[in-house]
């Protein structure tokens, strides 16, 4: 049989052992909850078929031929890259009232744990900030070179 598509075969290959590991550490030490138990259950039969389904798919030509159409549709890109962008709005976002809370609170009460809630979002959005700075200073000079 011809491999196809390897990164779904790969992934599909990743998907089967995690759903497998998780049977064997279900079975293997159960938790006395039957409740987490049966979401377990239920996620590793999910990477199962996952999994399969991505193996399956990884020796299909037709398959991989449609999955390939679809990677690469403009409005399946342009809904990608809207997304991905939104989220890094918010995760801004959030960052930012966190440390803004963390400030709040350091500033009334003076604990330390407060103090790290101001630091450790404010060290997070300042390396947000300059890997933007740099991501867009690499598509800028390739832009430049394009005209």
């Amino acid at each position: 049989m011809k491999v196809y598509n390897r990164k779904g075969l790969l992934l599909g290959g990743i998907w089967m052992l995690l759903a497998l590991w998780n049977l064997v550490h279900d079975f293997g030490s159960p938790d006395p909850n039957a409740l987490v138990q049966v979401r377990d259950s239920i996620l590793s039969v999910f990477l199962l078929l996952l999994g399969i389904t991505s193996f399956w798919r990884a020796f299909s030509k037709k398959a991989t031929r449609e999955d390939q159409i679809e990677e690469r549709d403009e409005r399946n890109r342009l809904i990608r890259y809207k997304s991905k962008a939104r989220m890094l709005d918010i995760a801004y976002g959030i960052l930012f009232v966190f440390m803004v809370c963390g400030m709040i609170g350091f500033k009334l009460t003076a604990n330390p744990v407060w103090f790290a809630i101001l630091v450790l979002p404010g060290l997070f959005l300042g390396g947000f900030l300059i890997l933007e700075i740099f991501v867009q200073l690499y598509y800028e000079k390739h832009r430049r070179k394009e005209i």
